[in-house]
């Protein structure tokens, strides 16, 4: 119940938010996020054995977001300086080793947290972005819950036990379903994508939501941790909720941007 009411508790507002807000309004919501989500993850990071830069990690995800909203050369110049800073930095360490494995680290957060959340923000901004963020929304949410279910129920044949062991290839294959389902609804009520467009969308996010959560694991799982934090009551931490997301949003961008009229 605690994990339901909290997934209530998020989703409603952001939806409304996406809908009847701005575009500015999902900006300020995607920096929060991203600097939330990049605390997360250089605390995964400092349980990996390497020094924790939180709000170095956090800062440079929430410009980076700002960046791409700017547009223009602000990406470069932006990602230019975090760059140099990350780079600066790594090279102050007294192990050198150590320094370019934690160089390496942030870049990883950069770019997966921050990229992600960048891209997510450039979709809202298509015409037509309001119904693209609900529809990756749906897709995605709808295959985290029915996986979750669809495995409590049904799995029995682990998908990758090493990494995710609660996991199974019947969860993914419920979850892959739901999600399409829940596209073909969101694009046919909205009038969106042509069906066979949205099929194949939905499809390809599903499979891309569901590495995005094996990503997480694995990190989690070298960190020692069995949620990236604790701020969301019954769900752990941001970057648990966001994991799918991650990796489903920007190929969804590109994809809207290279083979429709978006």
């Amino acid at each position: 119940m605690v994990r339901f009411l909290s997934a209530l508790a998020l989703a409603v507002p952001l939806i409304l938010s996406v809908w009847y807000g701005p575009p500015i309004v999902f900006l300020a919501i995607a920096v929060i996020v991203a600097l939330l989500a990049s605390w997360e993850f250089q605390g995964l990071m400092a349980g990996c054995g390497w020094e924790s830069v939180r709000w170095e990690g956090a800062l440079d995800a929430g410009i980076l977001v700002l960046a791409f909203w700017a547009g223009g050369l602000t990406p470069s110049l932006a990602l230019t300086l975090i760059f140099l800073r990350i780079f600066v930095r790594a090279m102050s360490a007294e192990d050198q080793k150590s320094g370019l494995a934690g160089a390496g680290a942030s870049l990883l957060g950069l770019i997966w947290i921050g990229g992600a959340c960048a891209l997510a923000v450039r979709l809202r901004m298509l015409e037509g972005g309001k119904e693209a963020v609900l529809f990756l929304f749906a897709v995605v949410w709808a295959n985290d819950i029915a996986a979750y279910y669809a495995g409590g129920a049904f799995g029995s044949r682990k998908l990758a036990s090493s990494i995710s062991p609660g996991k199974t290839i019947e969860g993914s294959v419920g979850g892959l379903i739901a999600g399409i389902l829940a596209g073909l609804a969101v694009a046919a009520w909205f009038s969106f994508l042509d069906k066979g467009v949205a099929l194949v969308a939905a499809l390809a996010m599903g499979v891309l939501s569901q590495i995005g959560d094996l990503c997480e694991s694995f990190v989690k799982r070298a960190a020692g941790r069995k949620d990236s934090g604790a701020g969301i009551p019954g769900h752990g931490g941001f970057l648990d909720r966001i994991d799918g997301l991650l990796l489903a949003a920007p190929p969804f961008y590109c994809f809207l941007r290279w083979f429709t009229d978006q």
